[in-house]
């Protein structure tokens, strides 16, 4: 009998964790010769600190991509391998590594438990398992409040850039990397190559990859930004000659005037900041 701790959302976006089903989950995992504690974190906590791993040999995490943000640095200090069960509104990884999107279905992937290392970036002394946004997706990010994902799920997102897109000023700001130096208004840092739904901003990322994938919108004008959505959408934009891609260890941001930046989903702060690939990564459980 392996031990486990099972740390769940009760209110994750596509399946909210009831009494009834936590309980069926654990009789599931106990099934499987797995012993489970259990643990609950809530969107505004920070529990990564007051994890008790020891002794235990697999971290279960009921949630979305954002639940799983929270506990990765334990997760990687305890080096125990993680079996995420997709239950919020997007679940990006789940998507990166083929991971059912139905907890259940996933939960059958426990017992097997085959193991991946992904890599991670590093920003701000905190890990990022998916992407990092700086400029016009971290301002969406701010006006996407958790009851508008609650609500609205995907959708959330999609009414917050049209209010950014109409109000969002597009400041400018600085990306440097290996002598390089280049002025955008909106970057995506990709450590994966699935940003949220069907967007792929960083296509060549692969959280394989011990590298980040840098992908630099150069223009300041709004209508702009309307072209660059249908570039994301049809696979086009890299060939578009305002925007930039880069493969990087190691980059820097700058501004003179506060820039929002979003890290895998969550609004962390403004410019400067700096962002490496981490040498750490996290072994996750895969079909």
């Amino acid at each position: 009998m392996s031990n486990a701790l099972l740390l769940y959302n009760p209110a994750a976006g596509r399946f909210p964790l009831s009494e009834k089903r936590l309980k069926a989950l654990l009789r599931n995992l106990y099934r499987y010769g797995i012993r489970a504690e259990t643990a609950i974190t809530q969107p505004s906590q920070d529990v990564s600190a007051g994890l008790n791993l020891e002794n235990k040999d697999l971290l279960i995490v009921y949630g979305g991509d954002g639940t799983l943000h929270k506990v990765i640095p334990e997760a990687v200090r305890w080096k125990i391998p993680v079996a995420l069960l997709p239950a919020g509104t997007t679940n990006v990884l789940a998507r990166e590594l083929g991971i059912p999107r139905d907890p259940e279905r996933a939960l059958s992937l426990v017992p097997r438990r085959k193991l991946q290392k992904i890599h991670l970036g590093w920003a701000k002394g905190r890990y990022f398992h998916l992407m990092a946004g700086i400029g016009f997706d971290g301002e969406v990010i701010s006006r996407t409040g958790q009851h508008m994902k609650k609500a609205l799920g995907m959708g959330a997102y999609w009414l917050a850039a049209q209010v950014a897109l109409l109000k969002y000023p597009m400041t400018p700001f600085e990306l440097s990397w290996e002598g390089e130096v280049h002025q955008g208004t909106f970057a995506v840092i990709g450590n994966a190559r699935n940003y949220g739904g069907e967007l792929h901003f960083t296509p060549k990322a692969s959280v394989q990859e011990n590298c980040l994938d840098v992908c630099l919108f150069t223009s300041r004008k709004r209508w702009r930004y309307l072209l660059y959505l249908w570039g994301v959408l049809s696979g086009r934009h890299l060939r578009y000659p305002d925007v930039l891609y880069r493969k990087v260890q190691h980059l820097k941001v700058s501004s003179d005037r506060p820039v929002p930046i979003q890290m895998d989903g969550e609004l962390i702060g403004q410019c400067p900041m700096e962002f490496s690939s981490s040498s750490e990564g996290l072994q996750v459980v895969v079909p």
